[in-house]
């Protein structure tokens, strides 16, 4: 059984929490998504302000917002005893 949505908004969210402003091709190695898949995750999170888009220079990255902070306090994302627990979606080098 494939992960579900939430599963891929959050693992999103948490690598963001877990970097500085990196790029969708180094999200999508931490997150373990696919480019197309994870261009309509990142616009979704874009919309409900719980990540940033930045464009720099030719370089368009990624970082976390206040809010996507909150959500990963919510779902204690930040230990070992999150909902990720035991799952391979997490190892983040």
């Amino acid at each position: 059984m494939g992960l579900s949505r939430m599963d891929m908004y959050l693992a999103i969210i948490k690598v963001l929490n877990n970097c500085d402003s990196i790029t969708q091709k180094q999200i999508m190695r931490k997150a373990d998504l696919n480019l197309v898949s994870l261009k309509e995750y990142l616009n979704f999170l874009v919309k409900l302000d719980l990540i940033r888009e930045k464009t720099i220079g030719t370089k368009t990255v990624y970082s976390i917002t206040n809010k996507g902070q909150r959500v990963c306090t919510y779902f204690r994302l930040k230990d070992n005893n999150s909902i990720f627990g035991g799952t391979r979606i997490m190892r983040i080098d």
